[in-house]
């Protein structure tokens, strides 16, 4: 388990705990309920990219192409983006 998934669900766990009035021998019982958040967390809030591992060649690629769609004029008839009156 990486450092900041550890730390986050460390974290979520005392808080849950006192959350319920600080309950002696329901540290594991929060142990796990931390960690099962922290699992749905991730399935559904981490952007697929991030799931990954990448280089910096990789990361730097991805940036300029982010780069490149966010300069690129919008196409001709889309108003999405237009500013209304």
């Amino acid at each position: 388990m990486d450092d900041e998934r550890q730390e986050w669900i460390s974290k979520r766990a005392y808080g849950l705990w006192e959350a319920q009035g600080r309950p002696e021998g329901k540290d594991r019982e929060h142990w796990e309920q931390a960690a099962r958040e922290r699992a749905e967390l991730e399935r559904v809030a981490l952007p697929e990219h991030l799931k990954t591992k990448r280089t910096s060649n990789d990361t730097d690629e991805a940036t300029r192409r982010a780069v490149d769609a966010i300069r690129r004029p919008p196409p001709k008839g889309d108003k999405a983006l237009a500013l209304r009156p």
